[in-house]
């Protein structure tokens, strides 16, 4: 033990042992991945169809698609249209999500290893970075909406006390010394998650989808009762009067580009769950249920609870914090502060979860995909939550108009990268992707392109945001574009995918794309290389790393790596 105890301190004192522990690779030359960006071993394809099911069921139960359908009553929309609109814009999802998810069950990668095979080992970083700071941004919004929660779950606990806690923030702030003392106790809260590696966060989403289900149906049936048994008419006390006939088309257009927008970002992060599945069949239809169930379901129980409890309240609410605060204003007992309370923690619970499996789950993967060298997906989620205070989303989610437009902006710029992947995969290379040649940066490699970048995709992805992305002001002031530019960013979700998936293809069609390495090439069925999970007969998991069959792959940044000038040939 004394022997063990001098080594430590020797390491200690040694200049480069702090260097060499927080690095997850010990090579010299460029590093292009880690043990969380090579394929997933068979040991971590646990992920079931429950699994899926209730991520889905999760990532909906939130209070940002709770809110969506009553902002949808709030713009003039009737109940009803939101049914229509959730039942079209989940069933195109679906079929995105399908079509996105196959490579990545095929193959076992994350979405950073993924987009390579389209964008390039380099021009990936581009769409990575993309992606991140939309997950960021999103998180960040989240972790406000779970502190708005949280100062209902606070006052049910401890009463009117924290309620009133006295405001000392200017109004331009955007928040009071209230929510912005419970944002940071939600922050705090949800921070330990963010320790946890997806392998092991599944189990999670099943908790979240049996509490949070129960805790809004609890809160829908309480109402309907204080409602003497009667749902309501549905007709909401807005400002904004009822659509109908042609009124109604471009709102109903854009509350099915909303209620898809605001899981855009979970279709894009498919790979970064999918490499987890135990088989393709676990994916498909368990997903596209609960997309399907879920967004009905929230959606018919944001509008039937904020219509009985209007005739209840007096007043329409379509924040759910509001709704719960407001319910402790009028119905103060004991009673009435358990039952908030439980509601509440079901909400946190979803914003909880929703937070680490669809934020800072990709964000973990992107900046691990970014800087392999340094980052694993656990940190890249902690440096995820640190970073979302800074990002004031209160100022963000400010009203009806703002939330929607939120859902509907970063969308476009999301979509053409999806476009892009889905088309590659499905129509360019047929499903067939070498998966060692994803690691290296050499003249053989089919996903070098041009110094790294497939140009192709570049300009895809600039069409299919150039494309809408004109609109975004006509969203924020009518005045500035005309009506044509507004009705086309009401369409931003399809078009920009739309746009960009026609444009990629139409210039691989011109300028074909190399599937094999140089040297390799040769005609191939459709997911041919998926048989042996992207690897040739002679190659592993050892190709990419450098290690041999036989030892230790856990500990990989003690092993050479394949790297640009070394070891490039596959």
């Amino acid at each position: 033990m004394p022997q063990f105890i001098q080594q430590m301190k020797d390491a200690s004192n040694s200049p480069k042992s702090f260097k060499e522990f927080v690095q997850t690779s010990s090579s010299d030359g460029p590093v292009r991945h880690n043990k969380d960006l090579l394929p997933s071993p068979p040991e971590d394809r646990r992920w079931r169809w429950q699994h899926y099911f209730a991520y889905y069921l999760t990532m909906t139960f939130s209070p940002s698609s709770y809110n969506l359908g009553a902002s949808l009553v709030s713009i003039g929309l009737l109940w009803w249209h939101g049914m229509i609109a959730a039942v079209i814009g989940s069933a195109i999802l679906t079929v995105l999500v399908v079509l996105n998810s196959r490579g990545a069950i095929k193959y076992f990668v994350g979405f950073p290893v993924y987009v390579r095979v389209a964008a390039g080992v380099r021009g990936s970083s581009l769409y990575i970075l993309v992606r991140a700071v939309v997950a960021i941004i999103y998180f960040a919004t989240q972790t406000y909406y779970g502190g708005r929660i949280t100062s209902v779950f606070m006052r049910g606990i401890f009463g009117n006390g924290y309620h009133n806690i006295p405001n000392h923030l200017p109004a331009s702030a955007g928040i009071t010394s209230r929510d912005l003392l419970s944002f940071f106790i939600f922050w705090m809260i949800q921070m330990p998650v963010m320790f946890i590696h997806p392998r092991v966060l599944r189990h999670l989403f099943v908790v979240k989808a049996v509490y949070t289900t129960i805790s809004l149906l609890g809160v829908l049936g309480w109402v309907i009762s204080a409602n003497g048994g009667k749902i309501g008419d549905f007709k909401y006390t807005t400002k904004q009067t009822q659509l109908s006939g042609h009124d109604l088309i471009w709102p109903m257009i854009s509350a099915i580009n909303s209620v898809m927008g605001a899981l855009a970002p979970v279709l894009i992060n498919q790979p970064d769950i999918a490499r987890y599945g135990h088989s393709y069949g676990d994916v498909t239809w368990s997903q596209g249920v609960g997309i399907l169930l879920s967004k009905v379901l929230v959606m018919f129980i944001s509008t039937a609870t904020t219509a009985a409890a209007t005739t209840v309240l007096g007043k329409s609410y379509w924040n759910v914090w509001d709704l719960y605060s407001a319910i402790l204003d009028q119905y103060w007992s004991p009673g009435a502060r358990a039952g908030m309370v439980f509601a509440s923690f079901g909400m946190m619970l979803a914003v909880l979860v929703t937070n680490a499996g669809s934020n800072s789950l990709p964000v973990g993967a992107d900046l691990t995909g970014i800087w392999p060298r340094w980052l694993t997906i656990v940190r890249g989620q902690v440096l995820c939550a640190c970073l979302a205070p800074l990002l004031v989303p209160w100022k963000i989610i400010a009203s009806a108009t703002s939330f929607l437009t939120f859902l509907g902006s970063y969308t476009v710029f999301l979509m053409p990268i999806c476009a892009c992947m889905v088309a590659d995969y499905w129509l360019v290379r047929r499903g067939n992707i070498h998966v060692p040649s994803l690691y290296v940066y050499s003249p053989e490699s089919p996903y070098t392109y041009y110094k790294g970048w497939n140009l192709r995709m570049l300009a895809a992805w600039i069409a299919g945001v150039a494309f809408v992305i004109h609109g975004i002001a006509g969203s924020l002031d009518p005045d500035s574009v005309n009506q044509a530019s507004k009705n086309m960013y009401k369409l931003g979700f399809i078009l920009s995918f739309c746009m960009g998936g026609l444009v990629y293809y139409t210039l691989c069609l011109i300028w074909p794309v190399q599937v094999l390495p140089q040297g390799l090439e040769r005609p191939l069925v459709f997911e041919e290389l998926a048989a042996n999970e992207g690897c040739f007969d002679h190659e592993n998991v050892g190709t990419i790393t450098g290690v041999p069959d036989g030892e230790d792959v856990d500990n990989v940044s003690t092993h050479h790596y394949v790297a640009e000038g070394k070891d490039s040939k596959v």
